[in-house]
């Protein structure tokens, strides 16, 4: 007499014997063992974990965050605005779509955590800095991403000010250390702006100067603060024609942010107690 298959040897478990599963991790907490808490709360906020490299010769930094794939493709974007704009807010808001970061989650990361005592007046970031985001398991995109902070334009310094910002741009693009390409200039603007100032045309001529005109079909408008459908700001740049990524509606390629909801503390205690 030989002894059952393995096939028809069966156990019947009670619903009390199954072992007790974890739930599913989510993709993006991951990503909390890659950062330190700087600000408890619900949500609290995390600084991601940033290898620094620092230039000393040069008006520029670079940062890196995941280790590199060089299979990965790499795509670069540039951002350009005033100071004001919301254009930290906007890179970091960036950061929490590609690390996979949802509304109803609990917690929320920062790519730039910039501690200073400068006025709203004065540009908060003070070097052109590269922010290198390694493609890895949990990111919302298929490839790595570089994001360009440039200083805000247009601050209390004046004119000289914008000048040495365009000189340090020009500076970086040419350092060994910077980067190989660019894939969109990214204008950032303040929904509710009813016209371009002298500053920001400045800035943007300035930067057309660098790249050629060619480069018009990879400029994008992103804009901050958009808390209603009305954007004036649209119609300002219309107005000054500036040479951007165009829709069928003529209208210039933009996309739409509201700075304020990113870091907005929420009353609800837990998941139980979420609002549909």
């Amino acid at each position: 007499m030989s002894l059952p298959s393995a096939e028809t040897v069966l156990k019947t478990l009670n619903p009390s014997d199954k072992p007790k599963q974890r739930a599913p991790e989510k993709r993006s907490e991951r990503f909390l063992e890659q950062s330190f808490i700087i600000k408890k709360g619900n949500p609290s906020v995390h600084a991601l974990n940033l290898l620094e490299r620092y230039n000393e010769t040069e008006d520029l930094n670079l940062c890196v965050f995941g280790q590199k794939v060089e299979a990965a493709k790499n795509k670069v974007i540039l951002l350009l605005g005033a100071t004001g704009s919301g254009k930290t807010t906007l890179i970091n808001a960036m950061t929490n779509y590609i690390l996979g970061v949802k509304w109803e989650d609990r917690y929320r990361f920062k790519l730039i955590n910039e501690v200073t005592n400068k006025s709203q007046a004065e540009s908060q970031t003070s070097k052109v800095t590269s922010y290198e985001l390694y493609n890895q398991p949990g990111f919302q995109i298929p490839y790595s991403l570089t994001i360009v902070d440039t200083p805000g334009f247009g601050d209390t310094r004046g004119i000289e000010q914008d000048k040495m910002i365009t000189k340090q741009i020009k500076s970086f693009l040419c350092n060994p250390l910077g980067i190989k390409h660019i894939d969109a200039v990214c204008f950032v603007i303040q929904a509710s702006l009813a016209r371009l100032s002298p500053a920001q045309k400045y800035i943007f001529d300035s930067i057309l100067s660098i790249f050629g005109k060619d480069m018009a079909e990879n400029i994008m408008v992103m804009v901050t603060f958009a808390d209603g459908s009305d954007i004036p700001s649209l119609e300002a740049i219309k107005a000054a024609n500036m040479p951007c990524n165009k829709n069928k509606k003529g209208q210039p390629t933009h996309f739409s942010f509201n700075n304020s909801a990113l870091y907005a503390q929420t009353t609800v205690p837990c998941d139980s107690e979420k609002l549909n």
